[in-house]
Formats: C-alpha cells, sequence, structure tokens
C-alpha cells in the first residue's frame, strides 16, 4: 500500500510532467485540496489552467470515505469567498459529468469552467468537491484558489 507522502510524490509528479508538456502561454494554478473532517488523511489537489475566458480544471483525488459509491460520482463547484467562509450558494457548479476515473493512485476528473483564471484571482473563490447526493453530499475537499 502507497504512504500518503509517495501518493502525493505520485501526484505531483504526473502534474510536472502534464505543465512541462502544457502550452507556454497558459497560466497554470495547481492547488493542494484540504481533506474534509469526514475524509480526513486523504490528499488531492487542482490543476487549474487559463484559456481565455475559460478555466480547465484537473482534479486528481487520493481517497474518500469508506462507503462511498462506486463508480466514484464527485460533484464540483467553485464558490466565492473562501473555505473558511463559503457564499451561501455557489458561484458555478460543474456537474454535467459526474464520473472519476480511476488511476493507479486514486481517480482523475476533468472540468471546465466559463470564466477567467484571472477573474477567479481578482477575488477569493473556492474550489468544493463533494460526494454525491446518494452518498450525502459529503464535502470531501476544499481549496481557496490563490497566487502562490
Amino acid at each position: 500500500m502507497m504512504t500518503k507522502t509517495g501518493l502525493l510524490g505520485v501526484m505531483l509528479a504526473g502534474l510536472a510532467v502534464g505543465c512541462a508538456n502544457a502550452p507556454t502561454d497558459k497560466e497554470v494554478l495547481t492547488i493542494r485540496l484540504q481533506a474534509g473532517h469526514q475524509n480526513a488523511g486523504s490528499m488531492a489537489q487542482a490543476s487549474l489552467v487559463s484559456r481565455g475566458d475559460a478555466t480547465d480544471i484537473t482534479y486528481l483525488i487520493g481517497g474518500v470515505p469508506v462507503g462511498v459509491s462506486r463508480p466514484l460520482q464527485l460533484y464540483t463547484f467553485i464558490y466565492s469567498g473562501t473555505c473558511t467562509e463559503l457564499s451561501a450558494e455557489p458561484a458555478y457548479s460543474m456537474n454535467n459529468t459526474t464520473q472519476a476515473t480511476p488511476t493507479d493512485t486514486g481517480w482523475r476528473l476533468s472540468k471546465e469552467v466559463p470564466v477567467a483564471l484571472a477573474d477567479l484571482n481578482a477575488t477569493p473563490h473556492a474550489l468544493i468537491v463533494r460526494s454525491s447526493p446518494a452518498d450525502g453530499g459529503i464535502e470531501l475537499f476544499c481549496g481557496d484558489i490563490r497566487r502562490k
């Protein structure tokens, strides 16, 4: 079984390879997502790539709580605010496709949101990943969108 440190290393190495092949004119922002209290100990990250007036988001998920249904359905949102102070409603729901693809180290999910990355960075926003409504809509991960 892979350790959490080993899993993060594999995830980051995969991201580095992907970014190395990415066009240089596109901004890339990588966010480490914090596990929700019902998903403690799990790891995830999101990579946001600017694409003009849209942003592509790729989630790499290392774990979900026992009892979450398979195939894994992940619901993703962008809220105004931060993980500690979210707005009442999401600014963007990215749930046309929810089935995550299994990988050697967890799951992968790709999304597109119709807003420029620069606009997401202009004011506080947070990424939220939840389990399906059938699994209780558990907040699995949260990450603040901000430049490092």
